[in-house]
């Protein structure tokens, strides 16, 4: 049972009505505004042509989809603060019949209280190769199971991308992927890549030896795909975000999309991307 934290009374029978404010000033809003107007957002419009045509809209299937994406604990970005503030979390449970998404809180109680005093909160997840995003307004902080979660109403809308660009896989721990870039002193730096796309990978930085900064270009990095040989890329780096929020020594995962890829690096890339797709499968299987 969802119990509140912020002076509700709460009743077997009268769950969905506490958490009525939370819609009840609440003006029609399509995802086209949300995504105009959300933290991080124009990026997501930026990198998706003709958007509009991988919306849900249906109660059952955003559910249908919340769902999966709590079955396979996918880690979910949360951007909020007008872009300035990020964390991590997963969705604990959806609770149709009181209109409730339920996510786990954060360790940090100070990005949580940030998270509780915005207004508008902007999901960003992978799962499977598939880009997904939703918007919620004003979360509020509850007890599920006797523990603190966040809670708010389940999305009228869900961005769910599944294209042969943005299929992604995450890098097994005994493929030895990296990328070698250079620094402003000359320097050559190597990051071991996390996931990779035929539009971009994710890096793990644990050192300082860059500060990445969003939009920050670099030429002629060296991608190691091992067994599929080393490639030179460009890269841009749009996002940048701590793996822990109350850790600061577990690094940070710096996603750059590719500029200006070759086409038969992209096939390289692609292939990899298969190989590492069906070893992964076997593995499952």
């Amino acid at each position: 049972m969802v119990h509140p934290e912020s002076g509700y009374n709460f009743n077997r029978s009268g769950i969905r009505n506490a958490y009525l404010d939370i819609r009840v000033n609440k003006q029609p809003e399509s995802m086209q505004d949300k995504l105009q107007n959300s933290a991080g957002s124009s990026q997501q419009k930026d990198n998706i042509e003709n958007y509009e045509q991988y919306l849900l809209h249906g109660r059952g299937a955003i559910i249908q989809k919340l769902r999966q994406l709590g079955k396979s604990k996918n880690m979910i970005t949360a951007h909020f603060g007008g872009g300035q503030y990020s964390m991590l979390t997963v969705v604990i449970d959806v609770l149709p019949d009181r209109d409730l998404l339920v996510l786990d809180y954060g360790a940090n109680e100070t990005i949580n209280k940030k998270l509780l005093d915005t207004n508008r909160v902007v999901f960003k997840t992978q799962h499977d190769g598939i880009t997904a995003q939703f918007t919620a307004t004003r979360l509020q902080r509850c007890k599920l199971h006797g523990k603190t979660a966040f809670a708010c109403p389940i999305p009228e809308d869900l961005l769910w991308v599944q294209r042969r660009e943005f299929y992604r896989v995450r890098i097994p721990l005994g493929e030895n992927v990296t990328c070698t870039l250079v620094n402003g002193e000359n320097e050559s730096v190597t990051y071991k890549v996390l996931d990779i796309s035929i539009s971009g990978l994710c890096l793990h930085n644990t050192s300082n030896k860059i500060q990445f900064e969003v939009e920050q270009t670099f030429s002629n990095c060296k991608l190691n795909l091992a067994n599929h040989g080393t490639e030179a890329v460009n890269l841009i780096v749009r996002n940048v975000i701590p793996i822990k929020q109350d850790d600061p020594s577990a690094g940070e995962r710096i996603g750059c999309c590719f500029a200006n890829l070759a086409s038969d690096l992209s096939a390289n890339i692609q292939r990899y991307i298969h190989t590492i797709d069906a070893l992964t499968r076997r593995v499952d299987d």
